[in-house]
């Protein structure tokens, strides 16, 4: 798996008995028996089960993701890195393991924040576009170790389909698969760790964009692809368009949607309109994506930044952000009306003060909504905890 993956050490004061997925009537055998199939390794030609986590902040620098994507990858076999998304290019934070490194200057926009170019965002919430209309890109695999990420198959996400260029990587082949308007498909024989892309735009009223790309390995395992944008909401991905049915081009299995944070300071969002939110994003994905489970996650305690003047002295203190238990109610809510399983990570976390104690641990960074590296890994090793007492639970009932 390239980097030695080094399992975390779960703090007592998380709620390790309340670690379930709670399924709410939700039929996951397809996808158990799939992940059956791997372990067993049954199958002739590769088999891969694909999983997509969408996300905001928490799930952007990819460590909860990589503490998840590991360990199922060391048990079910690896078939690559999944989808890497060209977020330095689009002036924000990329997770180490990869990079996308450009030539030229470009524009960029994010489905969050500002918007620089003319291009809508796609599959990773991003899309970047090269001013001169010229792309030059090599996306690489990176390792702490001196193995590499390995891959021999890239599907690249972008725009528009009948000018994308040519990569230059031998030996080369461009697959026979069917092609859809936003996606290229590319494989060679032998196992590399970067590809470079090269490819001019047919005229200034068509520019090329790029969303991102998913790197495999073309063996049997787990493609586990992250999708997170700091300051996303559930409204974020339903303003995409399209962005259902390319995820739906990544051929999931599951479907891990973790938002809600930013959602619980926003003082202004009714009940209502974020069950509507959750309902348009995740109707979409049901339509588009029939073969995938879906699993909400619920936001931790986090705090609110405050600030008063004490003997004419500004002083900045922080109180827990009563909004995050109206999220997580709406979300299990939710989950339970459309019998979809939920993972409540508000309980398994703590609860309500338990804010204080992952600040105290070292495990919440200094504004006490985010993570350090080390709490984030904390959080996937329990989600991964959670999936693998499901899946052992499934095989061991169809056992009897």
């Amino acid at each position: 798996l390239g980097d030695v993956y080094k399992r975390q050490t779960v703090p007592s004061f998380l709620k390790k008995e309340k670690n379930v997925i709670e399924f709410n009537d939700a039929d996951w055998s397809a996808l158990f028996d799939g992940m059956v199939r791997l372990q067993n390794d049954t199958d002739t030609v590769p088999r891969v089960v694909a999983m997509v986590h969408i996300g905001d902040s928490h799930v952007q620098a990819g460590f909860l993701t990589e503490a998840v994507r590991l360990p199922l990858q060391r048990r079910f076999g690896d078939a690559g890195r999944g989808l890497v998304v060209p977020l330095k290019l689009a002036k924000t934070n990329e997770p180490r393991d990869y990079s996308v490194v450009a030539d030229g200057s470009w524009n960029f926009s994010r489905c969050v924040g500002r918007k620089y170019s003319n291009y809508t965002p796609g599959v990773g919430g991003i899309a970047i576009v090269p001013r001169n209309g010229r792309i030059d890109l090599t996306v690489s695999t990176l390792s702490k170790t001196d193995d590499c990420a390995g891959f021999k198959k890239v599907r690249l996400f972008h725009a528009p389909v009948d000018s994308f260029p040519g990569v230059i990587s031998e030996p080369f082949l461009v697959e026979g698969e069917t092609r859809l308007p936003f996606l290229t498909h590319f494989s060679w024989e032998e196992s590399v760790c970067s590809v470079h892309l090269t490819g001019e735009a047919v005229s200034k009223e068509t520019p090329l964009a790029i969303y991102g790309a998913s790197l495999e390995t073309g063996e049997s395992g787990i493609l586990y692809h992250t999708i997170g944008n700091n300051g996303a909401f559930y409204s974020s991905y339903a303003a995409i368009p399209g962005f259902s049915e390319q995820v739906a081009a990544l051929s999931p299995s599951l479907i891990v949607l973790s938002l809600g944070t930013n959602e619980s300071f926003s003082t202004s969002l009714t009940r209502d309109e974020l069950y509507k939110q959750i309902d348009t994003v995740v109707s979409s994905l049901r339509k588009d994506c029939p073969q995938a489970q879906i699993l909400l996650t619920t936001p931790a305690e986090c705090a609110r930044r405050r600030v008063r003047r004490v003997n004419k002295k500004r002083r900045v203190y922080y109180t827990p952000n009563a909004r995050v238990k109206l999220v997580r109610e709406m979300i299990r809510s939710y989950a339970v009306e459309h019998r979809l399983a939920c993972w409540d990570w508000y309980e398994i976390a703590g609860g309500e003060g338990s804010s204080s104690q992952w600040r105290k641990a070292g495990f919440m960074a200094y504004d006490r909504t985010h993570c350090t590296e080390t709490g984030y890994r904390v959080q996937g090793e329990m989600l991964y905890r959670a999936l693998m007492k499901a899946y052992q639970e499934y095989v061991d009932r169809v056992a009897q």
